[in-house]
């Protein structure tokens, strides 16, 4: 590769053997190389291509710009992050939370916080996500003095559960987070009873519409298959039935889309054992 700038200690923009500009990184990079010099392949730790010039110069300009104390507690933050639940991020993953975190840092340092609506939620649903969020805002907090709000842990929560989901974006994992809200509250409403969050049934029914709803937004519904059993089911439970035909018309209202017997049959299962 072909050194083209040394964007600070562990960051250097090359040429790649196609051709292609890239950011590289790794630890001390700038000490083994210089401008116009070769960068050796097992000296990189990870690299960004970009086919769209434009990004790569945005985020080659915001390295330069950030103290390079700031830019490695970021970078170690994330990448602990990554760890703390065995997948360690992508490059765009890895570029778009750095970028994300950055930003949070300044606005922390004028006073603003933007109010995470779906913080609760964050936390019951994907709570190791939300945990290594938590960690990286202390840790970042402790090491360059900052005061980030714990609203933050829960957007360092979204990037990772996107991380983890192939074809997720931003916008679709609050919307798959809104939904699950949502579900439940129809599920609550039509029950009239309370839900009991610590309960074993509860993180099964969540992890169930989790997966549900990433198959509703990747059209992607289980086929109808057993009729026995749901005319069974809707035998015995008749209540938990008009549940999920309810969760049934939310969904079509929401998304346009009509789901499945089969899901159907599902959700009556778990809202049964949910409020057994």
């Amino acid at each position: 590769m072909k050194v083209l700038k040394i964007l600070n200690n562990n960051f250097i923009l090359v040429e790649n053997a196609k051709g292609q500009e890239e950011i590289v990184m790794g630890r001390g990079l700038r000490f083994k190389t210089q401008v116009g010099g070769r960068l050796e392949e097992k000296d990189v730790e990870r690299r960004f291509v970009s086919g769209q010039g434009g990004i790569l110069k945005d985020y080659s300009r915001m390295i330069e710009e950030i103290p390079q104390e700031t830019l490695e507690a970021v970078q170690e933050a994330v990448d602990a992050a990554g760890s703390s639940l065995s997948c360690p991020l992508d490059s765009q993953a890895f570029f778009t939370l750095l970028d994300h975190l950055i930003y949070a840092m300044e606005r922390c340092q004028k006073g603003i916080v933007l109010q995470n609506r779906l913080l609760w939620e964050v936390k019951k649903f994907y709570p190791r996500e939300y945990r290594a969020g938590k960690d990286a805002v202390d840790y970042l907090n402790q090491r360059l003095g900052l005061k980030l709000p714990e609203e933050e842990a829960g957007n360092i929560a979204f990037h990772l559960v996107n991380a983890q989901t192939e074809g997720m974006t931003m916008e679709r994992t609050m919307s798959s987070v809104k939904m699950v809200k949502d579900i439940l509250t129809v599920v609550q409403f039509h029950m009239k009873k309370e839900l009991d969050t610590e309960s074993l049934y509860f993180s099964r029914f969540v992890t169930h519409l989790q997966f549900f709803v990433q198959r509703l937004l990747e059209g992607r519904m289980l086929e109808e298959t057993d009729s026995f059993l749901y005319e069974q089911i809707s035998r015995q439970y008749p209540n938990e039935l008009e549940a999920a035909m309810k969760i049934s018309g939310y969904v079509e209202k929401s998304t346009k889309t009509l789901i499945t017997r089969e899901e159907i049959l599902y959700l009556t299962i778990h809202i049964t054992r949910v409020f057994r």
